[in-house]
């Protein structure tokens, strides 16, 4: 992609003078994304989140640097982690839009690339979520855009010049690192078509409501059964965590026809197997279940 291209992207994201900031890291991508934004003739204030591990005040140093070669306003926050689980990526992403809302003058723009966009997806789908859990970041959502979501990663980097490079963003303990120096979506899927088809199909699959899966379970094939029924599960349970175990024990019972209704205990409640479909306590004539 030739610079032209790429500054007429980003103008078009923000017309006039209307402020708005940049979520800054310091690193490769939003430190690209500030430079094009000035080639665009915008000047966004630049948000940096310290998340006060053991190099953040280096990735401080270098924002605060950046933010002076450049000409622009730097505000810094510090993270407040939380315990919601999920691992320190996780607390980390959370803490960070947390601290980013913060800023109310306006959007915030994220430097996430199409790379990013089809490592979400692949990660959703190797971790063995169901079809309800395959999407990916959305252009705009509430105040965040993201304006180089088109554009890979390779492209954005050209721009970068004075970039932090984070050694946490070379640890592959981290799960998106993993993917990215396997290589294995270069192999997969080096340009996104089939992370764009499980999306589209992850899209189609919430269009769905529990009486629309009217092919009994035991009439499917096993492997789609399975899938079927994570994915019942969740559109059932959307705030429950379920143990890939017990979607294996409701899979086997799934597959074996029965006049009679069987009974899952979970989150708190009770899950029915009737008919060939999954249906929750609520759903079920629970007096007809116990005569």
């Amino acid at each position: 992609m030739d610079a032209a291209k790429a500054v007429e992207i980003v103008r078009a994201t923000t017309p006039g003078r209307a402020p708005f900031a940049i979520a800054f890291s310091a690193g490769f991508d939003s430190a690209a994304l500030a430079r094009l934004a000035l080639d665009a003739d915008r000047y966004p204030t630049l948000l940096h989140v310290d998340h006060q591990t053991d190099h953040s005040s280096l990735a401080r140093q270098r924002a605060v640097e950046i933010a002076d070669e450049l000409g622009l306003e730097l505000r810094v926050f510090e993270a407040r982690f939380d315990d919601l689980g999920g691992g320190f990526e996780a607390s980390a992403r959370r803490a960070r839009y947390q601290a980013l809302s913060a800023y109310r003058d306006g959007p915030i723009w994220l430097a996430q690339t199409r790379d990013d966009y089809i490592e979400t997806v692949w990660l959703r789908l190797l971790s063995g979520s169901s079809p309800l859990f395959w999407k990916t970041m959305p252009k705009t959502r509430a105040q965040f855009e993201r304006p180089v979501l088109g554009i890979r990663r390779a492209e954005l980097r050209k721009w970068s010049s004075g970039a932090y490079a984070d050694p946490m963003n070379d640890d592959p303990a981290f799960d998106r690192v993993w993917l990215r120096q396997s290589g294995a979506l270069e192999r997969l899927d080096p340009d996104g078509r089939l992370a764009d088809a499980l999306a589209n199909l992850g899209e189609r699959v919430r269009t769905l409501s529990a009486e629309d899966w009217d092919v009994p379970l035991h009439d499917l094939p096993s492997a789609i059964r399975q899938l079927c029924v994570r994915t019942q599960i969740a559109a059932l349970l959307p705030t429950a965590r379920v143990r890939t175990r017990f979607v294996r024990e409701v899979t086997e019972a799934a597959g074996r026809p029965s006049a009679k209704t069987r009974c899952f205990s979970v989150s708190k409640g009770s899950l029915y197997l009737r008919g060939g479909k999954l249906v929750l306590n609520s759903s079920v004539d629970v007096a007809r279940h116990r005569r």
